[in-house]
C-alpha cells in the first residue's frame, strides 16, 4: 500500500517508488567486490534515498529482469534471497526479488546459496550468464511466464509471425505465379495445336483449288480432241 510520510514516497515495506526512476538497462554487471562499489558510486543511490521512507536501505543492484533477456541497473531497497535463486528486479512489483524461473543453487562455479542478500549478486557470475545464452541461443524466448503470473511475448514473437506472414505472402505469391505459369504452358500447347489446325485447312484448300484447275484442264482438252477425232473418221470413211 503506497502513501506518503513526512514528504517521503513510500510503496510497500520492501520499496521505495522511487526506484522506477533509477532502473537501466545494462550491457554487463560488476563481476568483484570492488567493481560493484565503483559501479555504486557512480549510480549515486543517495541522492534518490531521501525520497523513501527508509532511505537507508536504498542501495545499487545489478541484476537480471524476471524474464532473463535484460540486465538492469536499479537502486532499490536490498533483500534476502532464499531458494537458490537468482536475484531480480520485478517492474511490476517495483521490488528486487528471487527469479523463480532459475536454478543457480546448480551452477559449478559460485552456486547460489539458500540464503544471500540481493547486494552481493555479484557473486553469482551464472545468473548474468544467463542473459548471455538467452539472447545468443533464440534471441529470447517467444515467452515466458513469470513469478507474477504474467505472459511477457517478447520480440521473437513479432519476428516470427512477421517471418510467418512473409512466407505466407510468399507462398501466395507462388501460388499466383504457378496459375500464371499454367496459363502460359497451356497456351504454349493450344497455340500450335490452332497453327497446325489452320495450315492444314489451307493446304486442304489449295490443293482443292489445284485439283478443280486440272480438271478443267482436262475437260478442255478432251472437248478440243473430241472434233478432231470425228474429222479424221469422216475423211477414212469417204
Amino acid at each position: 500500500m503506497s502513501g506518503s510520510r513526512g514528504g517521503t514516497l513510500v510503496a510497500g515495506s520492501n520499496s521505495c517508488e522511487v526506484t522506477r526512476s533509477t532502473v537501466q538497462v545494462v550491457n554487463g554487471c560488476p563481476d568483484s567486490e570492488e567493481s560493484w562499489r565503483e559501479a555504486a558510486v557512480r549510480k549515486n543511490c543517495d541522492v534518490h534515498a531521501k525520497q523513501c521512507s527508509e532511505p537507508e536501505k536504498l542501495v545499487y543492484h545489478c541484476v537480471i529482469n524476471l524474464y532473463i533477456n535484460q540486465m538492469l541497473e536499479v537502486c532499490a531497497y536490498a533483500q534476502n534471497i532464499l531458494g537458490g535463486k537468482c536475484t531480480s528486479y520485478s517492474s511490476s512489483g517495483n521490488v528486487i526479488q528471487e527469479n523463480w524461473i532459475t536454478d543457480c543453487s546448480k551452477f559449478k562455479e559460485n552456486a547460489c546459496p539458500p540464503y544471500y542478500r540481493s547486494d552481493v549478486a555479484y557473486k553469482y557470475q551464472g545468473c548474468y550468464q544467463l542473459i548471455k545464452k538467452s539472447t545468443a541461443g533464440t534471441n529470447n524466448s517467444v515467452s515466458t511466464r513469470n513469478p507474477d503470473n504474467v505472459v511477457v511475448f517478447t520480440t521473437t514473437v513479432f519476428t516470427t509471425t512477421s517471418a510467418n506472414i512473409s512466407s505466407n505472402m510468399s507462398t501466395n505469391k507462388h501460388v499466383k505465379m504457378s496459375g500464371k505459369e499454367e496459363k502460359m504452358d497451356s497456351n504454349l500447347i493450344v497455340i500450335p495445336i490452332v497453327v497446325t489446325v489452320l495450315l492444314a485447312i489451307i493446304i486442304g484448300l489449295v490443293v482443292i483449288v489445284i485439283r478443280k484447275r486440272k480438271g478443267k484442264k482436262r475437260i478442255r482438252r478432251q472437248s478440243l480432241e473430241k472434233p478432231n477425232a470425228e474429222g479424221e473418221d469422216t475423211l477414212l470413211s469417204a
